[in-house]
């Protein structure tokens, strides 16, 4: 299964060399391994365990977070739009699904 993957700049279309948030959510139901369903079955831990963040090939950043982490979350880094180019985000979960986005960065 493919997680899905939302990818947003602010602002949409930043001037060179000024300041870009990026927010990327992934659309995930981050199980810890520790609630029970109504059966009183424990539900299996499945959350996401490497976000790796790449701009034009070169990685920016990497996360990884744990089973404590909200259901759907938000990253939220800043950067500098030096130029224009290509961010990739790649993420891997412990059930062995993956999702994969790019968004294009231009400027203003």
């Amino acid at each position: 299964m493919s997680v899905n993957i939302l990818i947003r700049f602010n602002p949409a279309k930043p001037k060179a060399g000024e300041e870009v948030r990026v927010q990327i959510v992934a659309q995930h139901p981050m199980e810890p391994g520790t609630r029970r369903d109504a059966s009183g079955k424990t539900i299996p831990a499945d959350h996401i365990t490497e976000l790796v963040v790449t701009f034009d090939g070169k990685p920016i950043a990497v996360v990884r977070p744990g089973p404590g982490t909200s259901a759907n979350p938000l990253f939220a880094f800043k950067m500098r739009a030096a130029k224009a180019g290509q961010l990739k985000v790649n993420l891997k979960d412990l059930a062995g699904n993956s999702g994969e986005k790019t968004a294009d960065l231009a400027l203003a």
